[in-house]
């Protein structure tokens, strides 16, 4: 009898346990995941993507913290942003600096944008996109990264660098010295010609005309001597020259008369001399 009443219970319990697991296996035994969309299939620049995301396997209230994630084909490499409120948050940051969403409360978007400054970027190109996302464990921590159960593909492209125009250069004025004014050149200053100032013609003065000596004659001894008589031959006057009055010639006009006087001397030396000769 005791056997039969301890099996009613056991047996209550199985059923209830069973019960149990047939009208919760979901909460019990389903793993969180997300399935992700796009209307996107290639981002130029900073253009932004908006991402559709559909949960299954959260708690109602559960928080999460959830980011995107772009990547090339076989790279573990992820870069991008994930916009928060007003900011946008790198991919590389940790956990607790990603967009916190609350189950229940998220209206299943997020929206995210490639990062040309992260090496994970290698230049124009086919990249794919998954969504990773982090729960509170049973113990208050937070799990490791959980990916989306599907990646997207798409095409990034950074815009070619706009140049900076280089200024060009505006010639430097070449500097010329100042022109120095032409020193006047002192044209040379004409020398007056002296006009010869005509001189007064001199008047020819009036010499008081030489007395005429008488030639010497012989003496009575020389003439008892010679024999003869001799007949003093007379002299002619010396002819007046006529000087001018001028004292620059004056000089020359003596030195000649005196010249003239004493050839005339000569000369009536000369014909005594020759006569007495003739006579003897």
């Amino acid at each position: 009898m005791k056997s039969e009443k301890l099996k009613k219970p056991l047996l209550f319990l199985l059923v209830l346990f069973a019960v149990f697991l047939f009208l919760f296996p979901k909460r019990v035994l389903a793993a969180r995941s997300l399935i992700i969309t796009t209307d996107r299939q290639s981002l130029f620049g900073e253009e932004e993507m908006t991402v559709t995301a559909s949960a299954s396997g959260f708690t109602e209230g559960e928080v999460i913290y959830i980011k995107g994630a772009f990547y090339k084909e076989g790279s573990t490499n992820y870069f991008g942003f994930t916009k928060k409120e007003d900011a946008w948050i790198k991919n590389g940051e940790t956990t607790l600096n990603q967009r916190q969403i609350k189950m229940g409360e998220w209206d299943n978007k997020l929206i995210a944008k490639s990062d040309f400054s992260d090496s994970g970027y290698q230049g124009e190109s086919e990249y794919n996109f998954k969504v990773g996302f982090y729960y509170i464990t049973s113990g208050g921590n937070t799990s490791s990264v959980n990916w989306s159960n599907n990646n997207l593909s798409l095409l990034i492209n950074e815009p070619d660098p706009t140049p900076t125009p280089t200024p060009t250069p505006s010639p430097s004025p070449t500097q010329v010295p100042p022109t120095s004014a032409p020193t006047p050149t002192r044209a040379p200053t004409p020398i007056p010609t002296k006009t010869p100032t005509p001189s007064s013609t001199p008047k020819p003065s009036s010499l008081p005309s030489p007395t005429p000596h008488p030639s010497p004659t012989l003496s009575s001894k020389a003439n008892a001597v010679l024999g003869t008589k001799t007949t003093p031959t007379p002299v002619p006057p010396t002819p007046l020259v006529k000087v001018q009055k001028s004292s620059s010639k004056l000089p020359f006009i003596l030195m000649g008369g005196g010249l003239v006087l004493f050839s005339a001397c000569g000369i009536l030396a000369f014909r005594v001399y020759q006569n007495n000769q003739f006579q003897a």
